[in-house]
């Protein structure tokens, strides 16, 4: 008598083919996410505020004798900071009113008018942003709240670090449910 041997079906063979792919896309997705999250979630900074100033700015950056005005334009607040030891840090002020990201923040001149208080004051402040410093493309992280504070103040965020933990559940609960599904087209073959 002569067994039947089982042979893995054409369908399970091509599947197992993806399972290093699968993982490198999860693995890209997990990065993607990851600095979306760290990019638009609060950070706090503590810091002394050095200097306040306003720029009038269309698409193209700042209005200047380089860069006329060759459209819209809207006023943008900076504010410059300096970390205790460490160097400068310039921060953006600007309303994200009823847009993207939604901190639905309308008060970037009371913002404003607090640093500029602050800075004579000179004292420390903690101040709650979002976005990246990145010289290269003059981009500056949002400034949403100023407040006092000690120099002993935790910059510990819960609501960033909430936000964080349950995306590395839904990334750990992927990569099982990803690690299972290839496990048991392998024992099915």
């Amino acid at each position: 008598m002569v067994e039947a041997r089982y042979s893995p079906s054409r369908e399970h063979t091509m599947s197992l083919r993806f399972k290093k792919p699968a993982f490198i896309a999860l693995g890209l997705i997990a990065l993607v996410s990851a600095t979306w999250l760290d990019f638009y979630l609060p950070e706090h900074t503590i810091a002394t505020i050095t200097g306040v100033e306003v720029k009038r700015t269309d698409k193209d950056g700042p209005i200047s004798q380089k860069n006329p005005a060759d459209g819209p334009t809207s006023d943008v607040y900076y504010i410059y900071t300096e970390r205790p030891g460490e160097k400068i840090r310039v921060f953006r002020n600007e309303d994200t009113e009823w847009g993207w990201p939604f901190y639905f923040k309308f008060n970037a001149a009371d913002v404003q008018a607090k640093a500029k208080s602050m800075e004579f004051e000179k004292r420390l402040a903690i101040i709650t942003s979002y976005g990246w410093r990145v010289n290269m493309f003059s981009l500056f992280p949002n400034v949403t709240k100023i407040e006092s504070t000690e120099p002993d103040a935790s910059t510990w965020s819960f609501f960033r670090w909430f936000w964080f933990g349950l995306w590395a559940l839904v990334m750990g609960k992927a990569a099982i449910a990803t690690w299972r599904y290839f496990d048991r087209l392998e024992d099915e073959i």
